[in-house]
């Protein structure tokens, strides 16, 4: 485990192996730090720009020599949900859920992909786990509540949590 990935303390025993496993693949170390931000920001200004087509490729690039760093799979994750691609975006979205255990955000996110794909019962299901995790996190998390319960009702399960 490193001693510098907050993550790494939630990540499960699978989760831990796969995140070992990424970041040992000879892409992990093709480009520097330095490299893959200054193509980061080329992608982070295409999505602020609704230039998620665009983006698309760019974040797909810095996840494959960035496979652990979770700004560039959000940013994947993102791209893909907002070109209609919804199964791979659900795919990307639970990689972040294993890999950065502990915030709701990413499994809100496969919610919404997976209503989109009409899949309500399992959209319901990841919704209930997802207010659950607002609800242990002592208001951490809060601010995705109002959202979840929206969600919810829409897919027929109690509102509340």
């Amino acid at each position: 485990m490193s001693r510098t990935d907050p993550a790494a303390a939630q990540r499960g025993e699978f989760g831990q192996k796969l995140y070992d496993g990424l970041q040992a693949l000879p892409s992990s170390s093709r480009l520097t730090n330095e490299q893959l931000e200054v193509i980061y920001a080329l992608a982070y200004a295409h999505v602020i720009q609704g230039q998620y087509a665009q983006a698309l490729p760019v974040f797909a690039l810095l996840a494959t020599y960035g496979p652990t760093r979770k700004h560039y799979i959000a940013g994947l994750a993102l791209c893909l949900q907002m070109c209609e691609r919804y199964e791979e975006a659900v795919s990307m979205y639970s990689l972040m859920t294993t890999l950065f255990p502990g915030s709701p955000e990413a499994a809100l996110q496969a919610a919404e992909c997976l209503l989109m794909l009409g899949r309500t019962e399992e959209a319901r299901q990841e919704l209930d786990r997802v207010l659950r995790c607002i609800a242990e996190a002592g208001g951490q998390y809060d601010a995705w509540k109002p959202r979840a319960q929206v969600l919810m009702g829409l897919v027929g399960g109690r509102p509340a949590h």
